[in-house]
């Protein structure tokens, strides 16, 4: 059960970066140490998958596709969605600034994240740096 609620913790951090401009919540699953579980659940919804579900296998089926892992995540994205987006929908009406901010810094704490993760610099690096700020940017100020 600790774990279930350690899980619907981090998921809540990733529903609420869902609802925060400009913060990812595959960052915050990256920042958690959640990002690889996840994805790896993600694609276990495979033939095997189906298979182990339509024949009744539920047991397996959930071990399969780490299923406990994916509702525990998946309730806490859901409650922050649901909880977030009305505190922040207060927030933008009352304290406009300070939740501006609270956006600013969560996504310089990302970007600081990420890039300590990048274990070698090299032209690759760079180079996806820099098409990922001009997509970025093209997407900011050129629509």
């Amino acid at each position: 059960m600790n774990q279930f609620f350690t899980n619907f913790l981090k998921g809540m951090g990733v529903g609420s970066a869902n609802v925060i401009p400009g913060v990812s919540g595959g960052t915050i699953a990256l920042i958690t140490g959640i990002f690889e579980r996840l994805i790896n659940a993600l694609k276990s919804f495979n033939l095997t998958a189906i298979k182990l579900f339509f024949t009744g296998k539920f047991k397996e089926f959930a071990k399969h596709t780490d299923l406990w892992f994916l509702a525990s995540v998946g309730c806490g994205v859901l409650a922050a969605i649901l909880t977030v987006a009305r505190i922040f929908e207060y927030m933008f009406a009352n304290y406009p600034i300070y939740l501006w901010s609270f956006f600013f810094g969560m996504i310089l704490v990302s970007i600081y994240y990420v890039g300590i993760t990048i274990e070698k610099i090299n032209f690759k690096t760079v180079l996806s740096f820099i098409i990922g700020t001009a997509i970025a940017l093209f997407i900011a100020f050129g629509t």
